[in-house]
């Protein structure tokens, strides 16, 4: 008996508060419109042709942006007549990865591509290291091996991070590879005056350590030369270390309204912004479907603002999604700083709107 009063229950319950489901389709693109129709990209095809075309032209696939896509076409293939025929030439697109707006541009561009030159070339040195002590272990010395190749791969796979890297991890990993701390402090004058690579701490001196890289065991041109590329190592790191030093503050999320940060980077910061703004619009449009004040309703239902014309939440809402995903990114790629401008005074009027829309619910 106790079995089937549960089973009332759970119907009871689910007659009373319905439960409501959508397709997702996992591809960042718009799940749900204004009208509670289901938007494009459901499919496994359709998300491996989007994923083609973002990586071959830099771009990701929106149905309401044909202009944005003629322009990255046109900056992916360069069409050329030759003997009365049209042939056509894929340019690669550069290490800076191209989001919806912006890529990853000045400063951390500069420190991204500098990292990574250095560590192409420390890795075959760190790979052809040898221990100068007799008494090394190998299954140790290959275990601290291991630690210092994949902290230094990364830390360059974080300094190209879309949007920016996160400054604590980047600290993190030159504390764990020389040992130098501190970043906390607004002074970084004190990290810029770097320790002898010879005496070098963190990961990479307890790598010099276990492979007994000191100068007193050299003994032979051979090792020297083995001693030499840890050297290099270390310098390359360091030199790394340096840039950071001297560009950490400038892609910082919260720097000093002094700092003038780079444009690609806070444009792609941007574009996750009104990403967010859109699934909002989304998940407000699940609450209210989850109540039944479905799209119909909301097409009729009045905002009242006192001082302002009256407008429907249907219209409110579509408003607030087609100016963040449609609007907003193709104002900022036309205009640039202007379009950020702009698109600015639009978002405050709309953040201004949706709170009076929700203190007159409210009352």
């Amino acid at each position: 008996m106790a079995e089937i009063a549960d089973l009332m229950g759970a119907i009871d319950d689910a007659v009373t508060f319905p439960i409501l489901t959508r397709e997702v389709n996992g591809s960042g693109s718009s799940g749900r419109n204004g009208d509670g129709t289901a938007g494009p990209g459901a499919g496994s095809l359709t998300r491996t042709a989007q994923g083609a075309i973002r990586d071959l032209l830099g771009w990701r696939y929106r149905t309401d942006d044909p202009k944005g896509f003629l322009a990255a076409l046109n900056k992916a293939v360069e069409l050329k007549e030759v003997d009365g025929h049209v042939e056509f030439k894929w340019t690669a697109r550069p290490f800076m990865v191209q989001a919806d707006l912006g890529e990853v541009t000045g400063a951390q561009a500069s420190i991204y591509e500098r990292a990574r030159v250095a560590i192409e070339h420390a890795l075959p040195l760190l790979d052809g290291l040898k221990p100068l002590r007799t008494d090394a272990d190998q299954e140790s010395t290959e275990s601290l091996r291991r630690m210092v190749r994949s902290a230094l791969m990364e830390l360059v796979a974080e300094l190209g991070n879309v949007g920016g890297p996160r400054i604590q991890r980047v600290d993190s990993y030159f504390t764990q590879l020389v040992g130098i701390k501190g970043f906390h402090r607004d002074d970084l004058t004190h990290l810029k005056a770097l320790t002898d690579p010879e005496k070098v701490d963190g990961t990479l001196g307890q790598l010099r350590k276990r492979f007994g890289l000191e100068r007193g065991l050299v003994l032979t041109v051979d090792a020297e030369r083995n001693f030499t590329n840890f050297l290099i190592i270390v310098d390359y790191t360091t030199s790394i270390l340096q840039t950071w030093v001297a560009q950490r503050k400038r892609l910082a999320r919260n720097g000093s309204p002094h700092t003038e940060n780079f444009l690609g980077t806070e444009l792609v910061r941007l574009s996750q912004l009104l990403s967010v703004i859109v699934e909002s619009v989304h998940e407000a449009y699940d609450a209210m479907d989850s109540v039944f004040f479905g799209p119909e309703e909301r097409a009729v239902t009045m905002i009242h603002f006192g001082h302002e014309p009256v407008i429907t939440v249907g219209e409110l809402l579509a408003w607030v999604e087609q100016f963040a995903s449609v609007e907003a990114p193709q104002l900022i790629e036309d205009s640039g700083k202007d379009g950020v401008g702009a698109v600015r005074i639009t978002l405050e009027r709309l953040r201004n709107l949706v709170l009076a829309a929700i203190s007159s619910s409210q009352n």
